[in-house]
């Protein structure tokens, strides 16, 4: 075994390694059983979700319990078998049952909203530990009593929604971890919820997360599980999603340099397509996030030979159009258009636009952002002899110990 596949079982992604390797583990780590290591086989047992004791029948009930089934064996390795009970668990809700109405989702959406607001402002990185604790009494009102099944489905939603919010965050923080925790439990209250929307936005995360640990495979599982029945997503939604599988496709390499600039298309034909009718959540999505995805997923493909310009002209674009406030986005955008002038051989342009990226960085304290930059700094390493560029690397250690 090496390092990553450790890594695969730590994180859960590998639930039931081979008899041999489950033996070696157990004598290594001196214990009797593989339960004891948290290991189980998904193969032999059922997807449930707690506190469901209603179900509907008809075509949406089916087509939830086979989404289900295909989880708990999807290649990408989300094999939950209860993300919600797995969450309450491991959150140590022990709050008392109580009687859940309207009023209580209507507060779970706002925290939700409250909690997006702030990380498009500033970050993950001071308040993803308030978000996680806000998520974790939030989601205690799932072993509720339900008013009706209408509040049921709503707060399953709610809870989703803003499970996905505090996983970004946690992203956004380096808690990657907590991130992944919380968008499987995204992906099960969705789920629940029948929230197509939320559930895809969820599984996009974790393929934006696979790409920044460099797991390629898995970022593209997870994007193409989010596009399962993209015909239930609004067109918005639909941008996302598509722009988010190019980004996985870009990671992928060059062998899926076409299907990447495809999927780029896709995303701005469906944008294009919004009527305005879109989720509450989605609102902030506008043109300029939408070049900053493209480009960045055509970011990867430029640096080695790609399609340099296409990936130049979407950056620029993000970077004019980028509202104001908004910090952490135009920043990572103008990183990576800093990155890609650097590799394209004009180190002193590139330094320049550098310097401007720092500066767009504010109050925001972003593990991507500072990722972003160790990138720049890669790029920026074969000039380094200019002192344009050692100021640069100055600046940017300053910025990633700060």
């Amino acid at each position: 075994m090496d390092a990553d596949y450790i890594g695969k079982l730590e994180r859960g992604v590998h639930r039931w390694p081979n008899k041999e390797y489950r033996r070696a583990l157990r004598i290594v780590l001196h214990v009797a059983s593989d339960a004891a290591l948290g290991f189980f086989s998904t193969r032999h047992r059922a997807v449930t979700v707690v506190g469901s004791p209603e179900r509907t029948s008809g075509g949406d009930d089916v087509e939830r319990k086979a989404f289900l089934r295909v989880l708990a064996g999807s290649v990408a390795g989300l094999a939950f078998t209860d993300p919600v009970a797995d969450f309450l668990t491991s959150s140590g809700s022990q709050a008392a049952v109580r009687r859940v109405g309207l009023p209580e989702v209507e507060q779970v959406r706002h925290a939700a909203r409250m909690f997006a607001n702030q990380d498009h402002l500033f970050g993950g990185g001071m308040a993803a530990q308030a978000a996680l604790t806000q998520l974790s009494a939030s989601a205690q009102l799932l072993d509720g009593q339900f008013a009706t099944a209408t509040a049921r489905h709503a707060l399953f939603a709610a809870v989703g929604d803003l499970a996905d919010t505090v996983a970004g965050m946690c992203f956004d923080a380096g808690l990657h971890d907590e991130a992944e925790r919380c968008f499987r439990f995204a992906v099960g209250c969705a789920t629940e919820a029948a929230d197509w929307s939320i559930r895809a936005k969820a599984l996009s995360g974790m393929a934006n997360l696979a790409v920044h640990q460099k797991q390629p495979d898995d970022a593209l599982s997870y994007a193409e599980m989010a596009l399962v029945r993209a015909d239930r997503l609004s067109p918005m939604v639909q941008a996302m999603m598509h722009s988010r599988h190019a980004r996985a496709l870009g990671a992928v390499g060059q062998e899926r340099e076409t299907d990447c600039l495809t999927a780029v298309g896709r995303a701005e034909d469906a944008f294009a397509a919004s009527s305005g009718d879109e989720p509450e959540w989605i609102r902030y999505y506008d043109q300029s996030r939408l070049e900053r995805d493209n480009g960045r997923a055509l970011l990867g493909l430029a640096l080695n030979g790609g399609a340099y310009s296409e990936a130049e002209r979407r950056l620029r674009s993000s970077i004019q159009a980028f509202p104001a406030g908004h910090h952490r986005g135009k920043a990572l955008a103008m990183a990576n258009l800093a990155t890609l002038t650097m590799a394209h051989d004009d180190p002193l342009r590139g330094a320049e636009l550098g310097r401007d990226a720092l500066t767009a960085v504010g109050a925001v304290r972003s593990d991507r952002v500072s990722d972003a930059f160790r990138q720049l700094q890669v790029a920026a390493s074969p000039h380094r002899q200019l002192a344009a560029v050692r100021d640069l690397n100055q600046d940017i250690r300053r910025l990633v110990l700060s």
